[in-house]
């Protein structure tokens, strides 16, 4: 090869050479560097963590056997706490069972699975896994409420699902064999986040024995829409209801003890809530 032809040839290798990295670099997104309490994660890096911090909250309620106890124990304890009222001869109205659906009496840990692996979240794929009517039944559930029905007790599912989601929600729960799970006594969110118009109006015409909820909201309006330490605050001074009359049952997936952390503003972006969740944290 003459040395003239071997220079062009060499030349034209080099500028395709550099094409092909420019090439590659348009086609890579562009990646921001985010520097989190002294830890520098890409943008990119972050969306892929995006819902990290769900996995063991996740696997503890599918996998940990303590779970299976804590709802055992819940029921097992609202089992007792009936058999009390039951013996109060001064109420004078049909006694009734509250509780809410979703942690309480229906497991939906594979849709919080799902927003890891996906790394989406509420509301992207919730109707579609409500509308599937899958959810497991926490354990102990069935049973206890059997028991209830039993004892001449209705049961009145209240829920914030959509009512939308309504058909679905009282399949679930018929398919499983929930007693009441009918039209009537599955009563779904409508105008209003809020649970207390619907358990007055309950109140107004039954005894209600008992309250099962995962969500302070479950149980009581002075809870709804405050921060953490007024939260607990609240807690503290009905914390003779609890064991007695409210029911608690686990989840730490999700809730408004997330909400509250974040000032009940879920639209934040990821890199803002990953610092709000770490500076929460109470170290040494």
């Amino acid at each position: 090869m003459k040395p003239i032809v071997a220079i062009l040839v060499a030349f034209a290798l080099t500028v395709s050479c550099k094409q092909n990295q420019t090439d590659k670099q348009t086609a890579q997104p562009a990646s921001q560097n985010i520097n989190l309490n002294n830890h520098n994660i890409d943008s990119i890096r972050l969306v892929e963590l995006r819902n990290e911090h769900m996995v063991l909250s996740t696997l503890y309620q599918q996998k940990a056997g303590e779970y299976r106890a804590l709802c055992y124990q819940a029921f097992n304890l609202g089992k007792v706490m009936l058999d009390k009222d039951l013996t109060d001869k001064s109420v004078d109205k049909h006694r009734i069972i509250v509780l809410d659906v979703d942690e309480t009496v229906l497991d939906n840990s594979p849709f919080q699975a799902k927003c890891i692996l996906e790394s989406t979240s509420y509301p992207i794929n919730w109707d579609e896994w409500c509308k599937l009517a899958q959810a497991k039944a926490l354990p102990g559930a069935i049973e206890f409420l059997k028991y209830a029905k039993s004892n001449g007790l209705h049961i009145y599912y209240v829920t914030n699902r959509k009512i939308h989601l309504k058909e679905f929600t009282v399949k679930n729960l018929n398919d499983l064999g929930f007693p009441d799970a009918d039209n009537e006594h599955v009563i779904m969110r409508t105008t209003v986040d809020s649970k207390e118009p619907r358990r007055q109006e309950l109140m107004e015409k039954y005894h209600i024995s008992l309250f099962f909820g995962d969500n302070l909201n479950d149980f009581s309006d002075v809870f709804e829409k405050k921060d953490s330490d007024n939260r607990a605050a609240e807690v503290d001074m009905v914390k003779a209801m609890f064991g007695q009359r409210f029911i608690v049952l686990p989840n730490a997936m999700y809730g408004d003890w997330e909400l509250a952390l974040y000032g009940f503003d879920q639209k934040q972006d990821d890199s803002v809530k990953y610092e709000i969740r770490r500076k929460a944290l109470i170290s040494f």
